[in-house]
């Protein structure tokens, strides 16, 4: 284990050291990764005053930085974790630490009111959904034919990715399952208040989604109308691919769009509302940009299959 590798062991060991952060940060300056230190020193303050953004008029600039680093291939500095699956294939996680940020947005009721969630504990999520040649290597099966294995699985109902994460986690180290919609929004902004975490404007460069239409002063692009390749676009800082966009992400929680009225702040889960409904985030390949968002929620039925609808995991270390 290398000296970054045991500090960022030391991260997932105890998440709430702040100080171990910025040790990273001049560990990075010391051998001569000043790039990723800066990528690294930036976020940490992003995520600092994420529930005070309009006393901080300077994270807007701080935002437009951290995605001109990763734009150049500055790849962020976050612990890591990857589960091999049957056949070698393997699945790679990168650890969220918890913290606290707006959830929600004003830009439309369905997803007001915004309201502060601190999630008290870090997890592991999948750098990008859950590839086809993953699902495969779990379940030996093959829901829809995608001759590329990297590209996302679909088509697949809420039981179906159920059994996914039963059978992985007995394959391992760790217990695999669906993110609360929590933990998912908070994992996608990864300290951004905008409506994506690089920023309010969108374009199909960036995002798969549907180009002819558009929002928030966004050009028009390409209609591709199919799944890309997960990792085809820059990650967001915490390094996940594909929070926006492309697939539509299942979530654990049950579908009640009254819920923020009453959600907790520790760690919120809905468990009410609809019983075949589940939340789904992130839009897909045909959506509108502004659905790609990061605070927009959707839901779909449990049992529903859809060529546009995927999943992604998160998971703790057992």
């Amino acid at each position: 284990m290398s000296d970054l590798d045991a500090l960022l062991a030391g991260i997932v060991a105890d998440p709430h050291d702040q100080l171990r952060w910025l040790i990273i940060a001049d560990w990075l300056d010391d051998h001569e990764q000043c790039d990723r230190a800066e990528l690294l020193r930036l976020h940490r303050e992003l995520i600092r005053y994420c529930c005070e953004p309009d006393q901080h008029p300077e994270r807007a600039a701080w935002q437009a930085r951290i995605v001109e680093l990763i734009d150049a291939g500055v790849k962020p500095v976050v612990p890591q974790h990857t589960l091999m699956l049957p056949g070698g294939v393997p699945l790679v996680g990168n650890f969220i630490p918890p913290g606290s940020f707006l959830m929600g947005s004003d830009e439309d009721s369905d997803l007001a009111p915004i309201h502060k969630v601190t999630l008290t504990k870090g997890f592991f999520m999948g750098i990008h959904p859950v590839t086809l040649a993953q699902w495969c290597a779990v379940l030996e099966t093959e829901p829809i034919d995608f001759a590329e294995h990297n590209m996302p699985v679909v088509a697949v109902s809420f039981g179906e990715v159920s059994a996914f994460c039963e059978t992985a986690s007995e394959s391992g180290d760790c217990q695999l399952y669906l993110p609360t919609e929590a933990e998912w929004e908070y994992a996608c902004r990864a300290g951004t208040t905008t409506h994506f975490h690089f920023g309010q404007v969108p374009n199909t460069d960036r995002i798969n989604y549907d180009g002819t239409q558009t929002w928030y002063q966004s050009p028009r692009g390409v209609q591709r109308n199919q799944p890309m390749e997960v990792g085809t676009y820059p990650p967001n800082p915490w390094g996940l691919f594909d929070t926006h966009g492309n697939v539509w992400e299942m979530c654990a929680d049950a579908h009640d769009e009254r819920f923020y009225e009453r959600s907790p702040e520790l760690d919120p889960v809905c468990h009410e509302g609809g019983e075949c409904e589940m939340v789904v985030r992130g839009g897909g390949f045909s959506s509108s940009p502004f659905y790609c968002g990061s605070p927009f929620r959707s839901w779909c039925s449990r049992d529903f299959q859809s060529e546009e609808v995927g999943f992604r995991v998160v998971f703790t270390l057992t």
